[in-house]
């Protein structure tokens, strides 16, 4: 699979929140990343993600990767993007 969306549960320091996820998998040559968007959390949640040092996203089939968000937060922002570190959990 090279795209989910859906529900995923995000995991970093006290914050275990569910949220949306937005995601795909890009090829370049012979380098694949993958990243997206994150959606429907709450401001404070978020905030606590961005200042954590390690981020874990879960997939409802229990697969997991770690994740940094991207960009600045702003309060009121509907989505945050990711960039994926490691294999694809979807």
């Amino acid at each position: 699979m090279t795209t989910y969306q859906g529900p995923v549960t995000v995991v970093a320091g006290d914050v275990d929140t569910s949220m949306q996820a937005d995601l795909s998998i890009t090829e370049r040559g012979r380098t694949k990343s993958w990243g997206g968007h994150l959606s429907h959390y709450e401001d404070v949640d978020m905030f606590k993600v961005l200042t954590a040092d390690t981020a874990v996203m879960r997939l409802p089939d229990g697969e997991e990767g770690r994740f940094v968000l991207q960009g600045k937060l702003t309060p009121g922002q509907t989505a945050m993007g990711v960039l994926g570190s490691g294999p694809a959990p979807f």
